[in-house]
């Protein structure tokens, strides 16, 4: 019997195939690659400060913050996030001098509170409204709804109510944008944790923003990697999301009516935007953390510093949009800063981690364009 012949075809399939596994792991070196340098991890950044700054002591983790309308006061949402099972708090951090002065706010001592992301809003009478998320487990998010009474300088909160949904899947972000309406961001998709380990390796675009009408909730924008800071515009016809993992600000039209967005464009960022904060003047504030990597290792060991910059995204006499630097450190003044809050003269800048936040004279002539 002759010897059966070898196909001519396998030896092609063996090229093929080493083919393909080579594309694939150039193409995977490409791609680590480039997320390593989307993250910063090869940027420097410079100590800058657009006026003086001096650091205040605060309790751990004052992440989030809002400007009161009048400038006299600011509040703080604080919860440490390597210890999350001590309960956070909301303080009232008093403007009146240089540097201010902290005082706790009560809340219900029956309310389990793991706070992150607050807004503010006021009300037609003046009535001020606090809507702050709510870890209340590592599945349970509820969004707490306050009203702010200040009497002879002395502040008190009245809890309005809870607001739950299945829709609140990791919450971050919020915006307020009545005495019980809001919209708020997702960070990331439903899933276990190392799910949303490979959501940021990869970049997946899991991220949501959910509107709550007061009445219920419902998704109104989505396709968004790793969504954090939310803002209404002064208008109130728009809506900005920032995106860490893209680096970018995002743009959407709204409906006042219905609290619909469209999207509508986008602004690329030199850092991963964290909180968006509206002053009075109807600029943006932006935290942004400029290396992703430093930051994870901040993150994981208080020790290790992390940079932050703070820009502010106004319009200029054409009305042109103008983005400049007004705040850059390398980690050894603050790490990992989170918000930025601005009236006249004040700016305050807090954090995601450190127990302080800084308290700073702003001289808008200092500011840095950014190309």
């Amino acid at each position: 019997m002759p010897p059966r012949r070898r196909s001519s075809s396998q030896p092609a399939q063996r090229r093929l195939m080493r083919f393909w596994w080579r594309f694939i792991a150039i193409a995977l070196v490409i791609y680590v690659a480039y997320t390593i340098w989307l993250s910063g991890a090869f940027r420097s950044t410079e100590p800058f400060v657009a006026g003086q700054c001096i650091a205040v002591e605060a309790p751990a983790g004052p992440e989030d913050m809002a400007m009161l309308p009048d400038g006299s006061a600011a509040i703080l949402s604080a919860q440490d996030r390597r210890n999350r099972e001590t309960p956070g708090a909301l303080w009232y951090y008093d403007l009146s001098t240089w540097p201010g002065q902290l005082v706790k706010l009560d809340t219900p001592a029956s309310l389990p509170f793991h706070p992150h992301g607050m807004a503010l809003f006021r009300g037609a009478d003046g009535q001020i409204f606090l809507h702050v998320i709510n870890h209340r487990s590592a599945d349970r998010h509820t969004v707490e709804i306050f009203a702010l009474l200040v009497r002879d300088g002395q502040p008190r909160l009245h809890h309005r109510g809870s607001v739950a949904s299945d829709l609140f899947v990791h919450p971050n972000g919020i915006a307020a944008a009545g005495p019980e309406a809001f919209y708020l961001t997702n960070d990331r998709g439903s899933g276990p944790r190392w799910m949303h380990m490979v959501e940021n390796l990869l970049q997946l675009s899991r991220s949501t923003v959910v509107y709550h009408d007061g009445r219920g909730a419902r998704i109104v924008a989505d396709d968004i990697a790793f969504a954090n800071g939310i803002e209404i515009t002064s208008d109130g016809n728009s809506v900005l999301v920032g995106s860490t993992l893209w680096r970018m600000l995002l743009s959407y039209t709204r409906d006042p009516i219905s609290g619909a967005l469209i999207r509508n464009g986008s602004l690329s960022l030199p850092a991963g935007p964290d909180n968006l904060r509206r002053d009075a003047d109807g600029n943006l504030w932006i935290a942004a953390h400029p290396n992703a990597l430093a930051f994870i290792g901040h993150a994981n060991d208080a020790e290790k510093e992390s940079p932050s910059l703070v820009l502010r995204l106004s319009r200029d006499s054409r009305g042109a949009m103008r983005l400049q630097q007004a705040f850059g450190d390398p980690g050894s003044l603050i790490s990992g800063a989170s918000t930025a809050v601005h009236y006249q003269n004040r700016l305050l800048i807090s954090a995601v981690f450190e127990p302080k936040l800084l308290d700073c004279q702003f001289d808008p002539e200092q500011l840095r364009d950014v190309e």
